[in-house]
């Protein structure tokens, strides 16, 4: 096991180590050949020049912790803040985003109570086994592609790889410890709170598949609510609703897990209190029952609205069922919309009880569902009204959430989770989504 170095012992090794680098980068320009010095450089500093720099890092952090173990502060107890006396002098390895670093410091022994530690690691704040620059690399990599794709990502930026094993628990480790730092940062709270806008809430989920205790496949719902703060838009009317402008929100926060309702309540009524949110404004979702009875046990009465591709998507089913696909049933569809956007309820009820006249009773089973949806979501369906005070009437951003960041990452192929895991992948999507990566990492005091 090697000696500490003093400062100027240090120094000298950094000074070798720098003149053996620049004479590399010397030795490379003369043998590059007519147009690729610059390439050849960029390569030799890309390789060497983290090679450098790891041993950089790898002697200060040594240097410092050598010239910490000498004060009076590293050669206290912890626990009871008794004198303590050095055991021995054990080697540390952590993994860093210039590799692995490798540094020695001592463990002491309390004899007053009897606890043993390494008192510099706490007073450096030396990490247990990955650095805290390694871990927001990887957790941002694997929000947005998988293990495989991650580990391709981490060589080439990073110039090594690491294995599907370290991911994993990279990811469980990191998405714990980026949560807790949202909770406790007061500046989330009043960054939502001092947003501009109507407070605005939006809940979906996505299915994804799961191994359960058992190792049997099985389709979980990853559940996913936003709470969001939106100025209104234009006034528009129903001719208008898919070329409108919304203004983009002012603040998100989401939350995700694969849960049942029960839990999920807790988890969106512990946001609602954590982001100080009383009443909201409104709500968007589909038509799922579990859906409209969260938002009101968690945030009381609001005005819901039921999203409209959804509702529109339960409309187009019936036309094609009727149509089949063409001009016709572009037409009808077209009309349908319309009516909807514009008379809402019972605009929908006249057009469908007419329908009816001209169709076999068998086919009117179809139009009976589609009534039935409609009017067990006949206060939602107010999109006039909403139109004209400029405010949405699709969670497309949910759905986007669902989609694009949680789903396309969950949903890959041939992927098969187990809960936790992927619970803890959500939770990291769902802050990335929320805009709050920062927060997360780097303003959390």
């Amino acid at each position: 096991m090697p000696s500490p170095l003093s400062p100027s012992e240090v120094k000298a090794a950094l000074h070798e180590r720098l003149d053996m680098f620049l004479a590399g980068c010397d030795q490379v320009t003369e043998q590059s050949k007519f147009g690729q010095t610059f390439n050849d450089l960029e390569k030799f500093f890309i390789h060497d020049g983290r090679r450098f720099m790891q041993k950089a890092l790898e002697l200060k952090l040594q240097e410092h912790i050598d010239r910490i173990e000498a004060t009076d502060e590293a050669k206290q107890c912890p626990k009871c803040e008794k004198k303590t006396t050095s055991v021995n002098r054990k080697s540390k390895m952590l993994l860093s985003v210039y590799g692995a670093l490798q540094s020695f410091r001592r463990r002491r022994k309390c004899a007053s109570c009897k606890s043993s530690s390494f008192s510099v690691d706490a007073i450096l704040g030396l990490p247990k086994r990955y650095s805290e620059g390694l871990k927001e690399r990887v957790a941002h990599n694997i929000a947005l592609s998988s293990y495989r794709s991650t580990i391709k990502t981490l060589k080439l930026y990073l110039g090594f790889g690491l294995s599907p094993t370290t991911i994993g628990e990279i990811a469980d480790e990191t998405a714990s410890e980026m949560e807790a730092r949202l909770k406790s940062n007061p500046n989330v709270r009043k960054d939502f709170q001092a947003a501009t806008g109507e407070t605005e809430v939006q809940i979906d989920g996505t299915c994804i598949n799961t191994r359960n205790a058992e190792g049997k496949q099985e389709c979980r719902d990853v559940k996913i609510a936003a709470a969001i703060k939106r100025e209104c838009g234009e006034s528009a009317t129903a001719s208008e609703w898919d070329t409108r402008k919304l203004p983009e929100p002012n603040a998100v926060y989401a939350v995700a897990a694969i849960e049942e309702k029960e839990k999920f309540q807790d988890r969106v009524q512990e946001m609602r209190r954590f982001l100080g949110i009383g009443g909201i404004t409104s709500a968007l979702a589909d038509g799922a029952v579990w859906i409209w009875s969260l938002i009101f046990f968690v945030f009381g009465k609001a005005s819901e609205c039921l999203d409209i591709y959804h509702a529109v998507e339960n409309i187009s089913a019936l036309g094609k069922s009727l149509y089949g696909s063409g001009k016709k049933f572009d037409d009808w569809l077209d009309r349908m919309r319309l009516v909807l956007l514009s008379e809402g309820l019972e605009g929908m009820v006249r057009e469908l009880e007419l329908l009816k006249r001209d169709l076999k009773p068998d086919d009117c089973k179809g139009v009976n569902s589609l009534l039935e949806y409609l009017r067990k979501n006949a206060g939602r369906l107010t999109y006039s009204e909403r139109l004209a005070a400029g405010r949405a009437i699709g969670s497309g951003l949910i759905e986007g959430c669902c989609k694009n960041l949680i789903g396309k990452r969950l949903k890959q192929t041939k992927a098969c989770w187990r809960v936790p895991r992927a619970n803890k992948i959500a939770i990291i999507c769902a802050i990335m989504y929320s805009n709050q990566w920062e927060q997360a990492w780097h303003n959390s005091s």
